[in-house]
């Protein structure tokens, strides 16, 4: 990849600039209980990686969500996971309840923390080059970017909820151009799934980088723009 050509930077948010502090069962285990709902961590959390991997994004073609928003299929995707691990709840009004609990949650301060070098890098790479949020996540991500003091490295904060599309959905990818003022191939995406984040970068004419457990870390993002 040759550096000339890169203009500006997009980031991906969850799994690339924060992780969650807990796996996603524990929290929903522990949420649960105080509704009266016994279900294991272990119970959840692989019910929640199957029907994850099965749900298409809310802004997407093959959603079956109705009048999908980012709260609706959420409470969805939650209702499949304690339905697939087995717990249930004995009113409609009782889940009601606890989703709102649980949804309030995943927005609160301590539940989600920064990746060990996201200040680093956001504070070296926006001084050579404009960055810009493209996720997934609902509208709760600019309090926990504000939360984690990251928020301000960014000149826009798109979301696929605002948008009305969702990675890898090329409409996402031509947003961010159009906000950038700039070709797609002039950009560069950082993020960590294979089919959101990589695919569709390429598929929108972006260049795209790699992070993730089995990929490269975030800080050498900064080699590859020559920076580190």
């Amino acid at each position: 990849m040759s550096n000339d050509l890169i203009k500006a930077i997009s980031f991906d948010a969850a799994g690339t600039l924060i992780h969650l502090a807990e796996p996603v069962g524990n929290a929903y285990s522990r949420v649960a209980q105080r509704h009266g709902i016994s279900a294991s961590p272990d119970s959840l959390n692989h019910a929640f990686s199957r029907v994850w991997s099965r749900t298409p994004p809310p802004f997407s073609p093959e959603s079956t969500v109705d009048h999908p928003n980012e709260k609706s299929w959420w409470e969805h995707l939650v209702g499949e996971v304690f339905a697939e691990a087995q717990a249930v709840f004995s009113k409609a009004h009782d889940f009601e309840v606890f989703f709102e609990d649980l949804y309030d949650h995943f927005e609160a301060p301590g539940t989600w923390t920064a990746d060990p070098d996201a200040t680093e890098v956001l504070s070296v790479v926006t001084k050579s080059y404009p960055v810009i949020i493209l996720s997934n996540f609902d509208y709760r991500l600019r309090r926990i970017l504000r939360d984690l003091a990251l928020l301000s490295h960014f000149q826009h904060t798109l979301l696929s909820c605002e948008i009305g599309a969702s990675k890898p959905n090329p409409k996402i990818f031509a947003e961010a151009a159009s906000r950038l003022a700039l070709p797609p191939e002039t950009i560069l995406h950082v993020g960590d799934d294979p089919e959101c984040d990589w695919t569709g970068a390429e598929n929108a004419g972006f260049k795209h980088f790699r992070v993730g457990r089995k990929e490269n870390s975030l800080r050498s993002l900064l080699e590859e723009l020559s920076l580190a």
